[in-house]
């Protein structure tokens, strides 16, 4: 008879007990997307506010678009396009560097004589937001696609951008297809892609 008693009393005790009134020591976070966690930077980034200015535009192949005579990868110093910023606002939108097309075609003038051409324009679209992780800059498009990544320079002075030939905007605008003008008097189609940097000012 103890023994029933005592087992009633310590079930009683037990069902007393409510596990629903116990708060869980842990959140679950639902992610809407991969990367949403990316988009949403824990700390300002440092780059936040500054400009930068495109300072390099290096191709695979050289080029001689001011017709000095000398070939360069760097389009900046052939043919100096109009002054093309980046600048990261204080909102987390930034412009899409790809937007600052260069096109290369090359022209002939009827008689069999052939020169390298370059087309520099902008193309408007939305702001990218973007983010920063150590020298990392991550570019979203609708806020939770990535699109592409920069590189910072470790003193904060420079970014650079590696982009294939399908990510240049520009790329393949003439005639879907960008010609190179080689030292042989050939022409190539450009399938490369581009280095571009800008710099601090």
């Amino acid at each position: 008879m103890k023994k029933v008693l005592i087992t009633t009393f310590l079930l009683g005790i037990l069902s007393a007990c409510n596990i629903d009134d116990v708060e869980p020591d842990f959140i679950v976070v639902e992610e809407t997307s991969e990367n949403a966690a990316d988009c949403v930077p824990d700390n300002p980034p440092s780059i936040l506010g500054r400009t930068y200015f495109r300072s390099g535009f290096e191709i695979d192949t050289a080029v001689d678009v001011n017709g000095d005579g000398i070939f360069s990868t760097d389009l900046m110093q052939e043919q100096l396009c109009f002054d093309l910023s980046l600048g990261f606002g204080e909102d987390l939108r930034v412009s899409n560097p790809t937007h600052d097309a260069v096109s290369l075609y090359v022209d002939d003038d009827g008689n069999g004589n052939l020169s390298q051409r370059m087309n520099c324009s902008h193309a408007d679209g939305t702001a990218n937001t973007y983010m920063q992780v150590g020298e990392t800059i991550k570019f979203f498009y609708n806020e939770n696609e990535l699109q592409f990544t920069g590189t910072l320079s470790q003193d904060e002075t420079t970014i650079t951008f590696e982009f294939p030939n399908d990510v240049l905007f520009g790329f393949n605008f003439f005639d879907n297809s960008n010609e190179i003008l080689l030292q042989d008097g050939s022409i190539l189609e450009y399938e490369g892609g581009a280095v571009v940097t800008y710099t601090l000012q």
